[in-house]
């Protein structure tokens, strides 16, 4: 679920409340202090109504009251005069539109004097069925709940009144649609968002008849003809196929890869079908209105496979879908406590902004502000608040990030040298196993401050504009792959290719021969075998690790997992940093002196000619010294400025810079928490 507390807009971080004198604050400090005393007393907008926090229990004994006076206009005309621009409105929990019509028409209302107050409006819509009341409007919606093996509903955890709806059910969806419609033509939204978009883990996959005629008609469409069943299967036809049944329902617990073909292909159909759901919903959203910004909440990219898990395969998303969200326990930025692995959801935003996609992120905490000032996507949908203005808080972090938001962080594109390649089959196939090499290498380009990218196979056309490309721990990888690859390398590219990549086939058939290696390849460019990202001995060899709680949807399984208390360097991250760096022609576009607790990545902005570079201290207690940094020029010309811009300052700083053989050399003012260097042309 998406999550937000109905909070008063009074969020101090520790660094507010130790705010020191008004003659030694800074702008931001007195701007957020001054926010706060105006937003004294103001009730924060919720997506949850009050019948589903009655119902589930776990609440404040004033929860009505304070329902009462939160769509009262003195408290929307204070939230606004405070500066906020957006809310979250409850507006379709799963009661029935029926049940649900009255809050409905309260929000049409509200929204009406958000809008003349200048604030934009986004409805929730929840994505499971009340049994208590949808029902008893529509008895018909019974059959549009998701079924187990036995034939068993699946619930929302222990709110067992909570089902969840096939995603191959259309009934479902058109229903879904009138609601919608409500939201766009009468309360006129300016962003819908869409929460549960998940399915759950086995042995709860859901096996209803729709399911298992759509799975058949799915491998029939894949595998048309009679030998490619055969060859796949061991079987003639694909309607003698039955979907793997458990015996128990820790069975699938005990998974450590999937070779079984059916199991391997129900992933894929699982992720399909869920993405065609989202998919439907946001087309018929745009055909309402192209401006109204789409919200699905489909979370990150971690070190477990929620494609096996949870059916989320992003890639299947591109195109649609505005804004996503991180609301998994577990990832929130910092230096672990036992560990010291610098967590962070970085490797999440690559991937969101790879689909053009925002992030909705909890901004109070300023590692986290600062993180997604850095590496988050602001998607051009006029339906979009802007990532600042998308939270209720005031910190003097947010309110640096408000003033400069149109300015610097928006209609940037990233510097990218390298990529680092997750495919399908390697990590839908490999439970936990693939992941390891793979989140390993991420870190060591993380914290050595390499450009780099996220790449999925559907994006593996573009690699020609990497001048590396990485599979590290990629098992499965199909012969036409492998040619795409070594072509690659014969036009001048650097293949780096570490572990076992490439010993097993797309279908994780074991091979005889590995196409990638040796490193032998004609042309320009090379291929580096790094053996082994060695793993450092870290606590915690249990299924999550440390002391971390597993994350919603993975918990309970076993085999080589890591939790992110583990994301410790690899002993060896020294050696594959400087493999991969002295594996660039060109070099690096940019190298700093900066420590492994900072962290770094490099923009540039086409329409004003900058070049940006966002530096992020994860180690709270050590101030950096000045760094040095070398930064490639971006743009023909020579540079006019460098200024380094933070909250720690009221106004920018000139930075002295030496400009020769196309790179800029600057020392990096010391900073506690945040940077951002802005590089002219």
């Amino acid at each position: 679920m998406i999550r937000f507390a109905l909070i008063s807009l009074i969020c101090l971080s520790p660094a507010v409340a130790q705010a020191p004198s008004d003659a030694a604050q800074t702008r931001w400090q007195r701007s957020a202090q001054q926010q706060r005393e105006l937003a004294g007393g103001v009730i924060s907008l919720t997506h949850e109504p009050l019948d589903f926090l009655l119902r589930r229990g776990d609440h404040f004994d004033d929860e009505t009251a304070r329902y009462e006076h939160m769509y009262d206009p003195d408290n929307l005309k204070r939230m606004a005069a405070a500066g906020v621009r957006w809310g979250r409105l409850y507006f379709y929990k799963g009661f029935g539109l029926q049940y649900e019509r009255a809050n409905m028409d309260k929000h049409v209302r509200a929204a009406a004097l958000m809008h003349q107050l200048g604030m934009k409006v986004a409805l929730y819509m929840a994505g499971t069925m009340f049994t208590e009341t949808l029902y008893h409007e529509i008895p018909e919606a019974k059959n549009w709940e998701q079924r187990d093996q036995d034939n068993k509903w699946v619930p929302y955890g222990i709110q067992t009144f909570r089902h969840y709806a096939c995603p191959n059910e259309p009934a479902y969806r058109e229903y879904l649609k009138r609601i919608v419609k409500i939201g766009i033509q009468e309360v006129h939204a300016d962003e819908i968002d869409f929460d549960n978009v998940m399915l759950q883990a086995e042995p709860k996959s859901c096996r209803c008849p729709r399911c298992i005629r759509a799975f058949h008609e799915f491998l029939r469409q894949r595998y048309p003809a009679k030998e490619a069943v055969v060859r796949r299967f061991g079987l003639p036809d694909v309607d003698w196929i039955n979907v793997n049944e458990w015996d128990s329902s820790a069975q699938p617990d005990g998974l450590t890869e999937l070779n079984d073909p059916v199991l391997q292909e129900w992933v894929r159909f699982r992720c399909e079908s869920l993405a065609k759901y989202a998919n439907a919903l946001y087309d018929y959203v745009k055909s309402l209105d192209s401006n109204i910004a789409v919200h699905f909440n489909i979370k990150g990219v971690y070190s477990f496979n929620r494609y096996w898990t949870n059916a989320v395969y992003q890639p299947l998303f591109a195109n649609r879908i505005d804004i996503l969200s991180f609301d998994t326990g577990g990832y929130e930025a910092r230096l672990d406590a036992g560990t010291g692995a610098l967590v962070s959801q970085i490797r999440s935003y690559k991937m969101a902004r790879h689909l053009r996609a925002g992030c909705e992120e909890s901004l109070q905490d300023e590692l986290r502000a600062a993180v997604h000032m850095a590496f988050n996507y602001q998607p051009p949908v006029k339906g979009y608040a802007g990532a600042p203005f998308m939270t209720s808080g005031f910190t003097p972090f947010l309110e640096f990030f408000r003033f400069y938001n149109d300015r610097y962080y928006t209609a940037t594109e990233e510097v990218n040298d390298v990529a680092v390649l997750r495919n399908w089959p390697s990590m839908a196939y490999s439970i936990n196993a693939a992941y390891v090499p793979t989140t390993l290498m991420e870190q060591v380009l993380i914290q050595h401050k390499v450009p780099f990218d996220l790449l999925f196979e559907e994006q593996l056309a573009q690699i020609g504009r990497y001048a590396a490309v990485i599979l590290a721990g990629q098992e499965c990888v199909s012969n036409a792959q492998a040619q795409t690859l070594l072509e690659y390398v014969r036009n001048g590219g650097t293949l780096v290719v570490a572990g076992n990549t490439a010993q097993y086939n797309e279908w994780r058939e074991r091979r005889r021969v590995n196409p990638l290696l040796p490193a032998r390849v004609e042309g320009r460019g090379r291929i580096i075998y790094i053996p082994q990202t060695v793993r450092a001995d870290v606590r915690g060899s249990g299924p999550a690790g440390g002391d971390q709680e597993p994350e919603p949807g993975a918990t309970l399984r076993r085999g080589e997992r890591m939790s992110p208390a583990q994301w410790v360097l690899p002993k060896n991250h020294q050696e594959i940093y400087d493999a991969i760096a002295g594996g660039l022609p060109k070099g690096l576009s940019i190298t700093t002196e900066a420590p492994l607790t900072t962290v770094m990545e490099l923009l540039t902005r086409p329409k004003t000619r900058e070049t940006i570079v966002h530096f992020i201290n994860f180690d709270a207690r050590n101030k950096p010294a000045p760094f040095k940094a070398m930064v490639r020029k971006q743009f023909s010309g020579q540079v006019t400025s460098v200024q380094c811009f933070s909250p720690d300052e009221d106004d920018p700083v000139k930075v002295p810079f030496q400009e020769s053989g196309g790179q800029v050399t600057l020392t990096a003012p010391a900073v506690r928490a945040y940077s951002m260097i802005v590089i002219a042309q």
